[in-house]
């Protein structure tokens, strides 16, 4: 193990684990962020299901008539802003190039056997520091509203069973029989699929917890602290200069979620990671008569209902727009409209007035990976790029990097996610 200092950017999911397991192993680490508490982007209001029975990335096929057609809806669901067209030209063109039938299908089998070793490895961490997230364990329902949808379902879920994946059809009956609160909605639900062994949980809370034991293993911590540049000698990057000026030396891990690419390209690194904003709404759910048990999740929406602790949160959209985090609207109240089709009894029941909107940024990769490992400038290391799985791959890819950065052999293959061996 090296003794030199460890640099983690980034106070969110990606950096809070990367930072413990560093820690835990003897690392003298420091996390910087600019944020005052951790988990203040991405992190802060997302989905709050780890769902490994959906690693499938965004860029399906056939997502190229998708986000022309978005050009002209403003509230399609997953929407490209016309202004964005010459920011995303590279990337775009991989993002479609990825997403050919047989590209999509191996980079999804790739996601699913990390995403299938996280959640394994978040539930042993949880068991073994005793960490409290209003962390639950119900499983998801995957909602099919047609025979289509679930033949679709069907033929990834049986590719994936090979990979691990338990899964379990549900007709309409079932369905009901499971959560019997969707006898309410409005539109037709034919059956779910459903996958016990997803989680649920606060990844605010799960950060700051554990980054409370990263602490107490000696890892040091600088909230409130710009990064202004990476700072290269010889051709290696040997640490940071902060806002202020202040040198900080020592190994970089690259954890900045949708910033990630401003930082490596200092260092000469090219990382096809571009923002793609994501909205949700969280209300109190305390009051309810009747409660929902599982996460419900909405594939040809991308809109998701989870039952987190006392609150119910509603979550979706892959906005285009840049980094801009600004809350349109329009966008929860397609959340709400939602919602009140699914489930328009206990709409009725919620304090809409008081619901917190959230609008954060996902950091997307052009083919749907995360970038694992060490970048080809020495002395960089990343752990960016997660997309829509950065809570469900959290944990095991804060391992995977810390296997890799002490030389020792992962505990899944990393070749997928390695940064220099990336197929193009």
């Amino acid at each position: 193990m090296s003794d030199k200092p460890v640099i983690i950017i980034g106070g969110g999911l990606a950096g809070v684990t990367s930072f413990y397991e560093l820690a835990a192993r003897g690392h003298k680490v420091q996390l910087i962020d600019a944020a005052p508490t951790p988990a203040q982007g991405a992190s802060f209001a997302n989905g709050g299901v780890l769902h490994p029975s959906l690693p499938d990335p965004w860029n399906n096929p056939g997502i190229g008539r998708t986000l022309f057609a978005s050009l002209f809806d403003p509230l399609a669901p997953m929407k490209l802003h016309i202004g964005q067209l010459p920011t995303l030209i590279g990337w775009g063109l991989s993002f479609l190039r990825n997403s050919a039938p047989a590209r999509h299908k191996a980079i999804t089998s790739a996601n699913f056997d990390l995403a299938h070793y996280s959640t394994r490895q978040t539930d042993a961490l949880r068991q073994r520091l005793n960490l409290a997230y209003e962390q639950a364990e119900p499983g998801t329902l995957k909602l099919l509203r047609s025979e289509a949808e679930k033949a679709d379902a069907l033929a990834m879920a049986d590719m994936l069973a090979a990979q691990g994946l338990r899964y379990e059809v549900l007709d309409r009956a079932a369905l009901l029989a499971r959560e019997p609160v969707l006898a309410q909605a409005e539109d037709g639900l034919v059956g779910a699929i459903y996958a016990p062994d997803d989680r649920v949980g606060n990844a605010r809370l799960f950060c700051g917890a554990l980054l409370q034991v990263a602490l107490a293993a000696g890892g040091t911590v600088r909230f409130d602290t710009a990064v202004a540049k990476l700072l290269i000698d010889d051709g290696r990057v040997t640490g940071v200069q902060l806002a202020d000026g202040e040198i900080v030396s020592g190994d970089v891990v690259l954890c900045a979620g949708a910033q990630s690419a401003k930082l490596a390209a200092q260092a000469g690194v090219s990382l096809p990671i571009r923002p793609a904003k994501g909205y949700s709404l969280t209300l109190d759910a305390a009051q309810l008569t009747t409660r929902l048990t599982h996460p419900l999740v909405d594939p040809q929406l991308h809109i998701a209902v989870t039952p987190l602790g006392d609150k119910i949160r509603i979550l979706g959209m892959a906005e285009f727009a840049g980094f801009d985090t600004r809350v349109d609207p329009r966008r929860l109240g397609s959340l709400r409209g939602f919602f009140e089709q699914l489930l328009p009894n206990m709409a009725q029941e919620l304090d809409w007035t008081n619901g917190r909107g959230w609008a954060g940024l996902r950091p997307m990769s052009a083919d749907g990976r995360p970038f694992i490992g060490a970048s080809a400038r020495d002395g960089l290391w990343l752990n960016c790029g997660h997309g829509h799985l950065g809570w469900t791959m959290a944990v095991g890819s804060a391992q995977l990097l810390a296997d890799l950065y002490d030389g020792r052999k992962p505990e899944i293959d990393d070749e997928a996610f390695a940064p220099i061996e990336r197929r193009p």
